[in-house]
């Protein structure tokens, strides 16, 4: 994707957690004619960024949204409604994405709105997970209502250098934060499982990790490829093999009913928290 909408812009990042600076390395990554402002209210999270050139620690919240054109929200939901009281009366027509989950754009706007100004402040929602830190998330991106096409089409280029992105409407946001913000742990924890069983079985533990991990990534390169589930299990399980033994075992142990729990009360769950 190219990049040149964010070209030469002033990025600030509010939260320099696993989301926050993984946003932010993928920037300085991508992007060559930037300038990012970051704050954080744990000062240790900001030394890694010190010594870059094109990096301003700031002091506070409301220094670095005066000083922004864009500014990406990454703290907690709870603590959503106090910055955005802070920072409202610098944000008039300014670009904020939020990448808090489930923290609605009417939420976001109203907050602002209920500080004394940011009636303008043009709103995007993105929800990426954690795989920003090796390029590899997954960002599902809706607007509110002040935002324009050209606001969507920035924050998608934003998140594009932190993987890839998805535009979607703002009622599937719960869900993707199931599956995806959420669902990458899931697929640590199988990918864990399947170590323990390789150990279990006399393999080393880095051996089995590191094999129990490409497996799955070969199994989503197939998919990914146009290959169906149902099919890669129909081409791997033999009559009377190894594999169909297996996959016997994980029905009887409900293990993919257990996923899909996990799934959906992950999306319950941001659904509570707005």
């Amino acid at each position: 994707m190219s990049r040149a909408k964010i070209e030469g812009k002033r990025i600030g990042i509010i939260g320099i957690g696993n989301i926050g600076s993984s946003i932010l390395r993928g920037l300085l990554s991508e992007i060559e004619d930037a300038q990012f402002l970051i704050a954080d209210v744990r000062r240790e999270s900001l030394s890694a960024f010190a010594a870059n050139p094109r990096v301003e620690i700031c002091s506070s919240n409301e220094e670095l949204a005066k000083k922004s054109e864009i500014l990406i929200l990454a703290v907690k939901p709870r603590d959503v409604s106090g910055v955005l009281g802070a920072i409202a009366p610098f944000m008039e027509d300014k670009l904020l994405i939020s990448v808090a989950a489930g923290v609605s754009t009417g939420e976001l706007e109203r907050y602002l709105a209920d500080s004394g100004s940011g009636r303008r402040v043009r709103v995007i929602r993105a929800m990426p997970n954690i795989g920003a830190r090796v390029g590899e998330s997954v960002s599902a991106l809706c607007s509110g209502s002040n935002a324009v096409s050209e606001d969507e089409e920035l924050a998608a280029e934003i998140m594009s250098a932190i993987g890839s992105v998805y535009h979607v409407d703002e009622k599937e946001m719960d869900v993707i934060t199931g599956l995806s913000g959420s669902g990458i742990a899931f697929f640590a924890e199988v990918i864990d499982a399947m170590a323990d069983a390789g150990v279990y079985e006399g393999l080393p533990r880095d051996s089995a990790l590191t094999i129990a991990a490409k497996t799955a990534l070969g199994a989503a390169r197939l998919i990914l490829a146009g290959e169906s589930p149902a099919t890669i299990k129909a081409m791997t399980a033999s009559p009377g093999g190894t594999t169909i033994r297996g996959l016997h075992t994980m029905e009887s142990r409900a293990v993919r009913a257990a996923m899909m729990d996990a799934v959906i009360e992950a999306t319950r769950r941001s659904r509570e928290m707005g």
